[in-house]
């Protein structure tokens, strides 16, 4: 599977110009909630998520790519 696609959208998802703590702020997330992350991208959201909510709670991560949706479950194995 090709990662460097899921790098590049993680690194512009993350980039302070696109405000991402200010979209993580805006979303009155709490422990045990669900979320879905339409168009999820590499995960950056997703996994940011997915901190919030812990183990009670459910990030669902929809893309239309399915190497990309592989990049972002093996990301959240890794920091298991």
């Amino acid at each position: 599977m090709k990662t460097s696609k899921a790098r590049m959208f993680n690194r512009k998802a993350s980039n302070p110009k696109n405000k991402p703590d200010q979209i993580i702020e805006a979303i009155p997330l709490k422990s045990g909630q669900n979320i879905a992350d339409i168009g999820s991208g590499g995960g950056y959201f997703s996994l940011r998520f997915a901190k919030i909510v812990g183990e009670k709670g459910k990030v669902y991560s929809v893309d239309t790519s399915p190497d990309l949706l592989e990049f972002i479950k093996n990301s959240a194995n890794e920091k298991r």
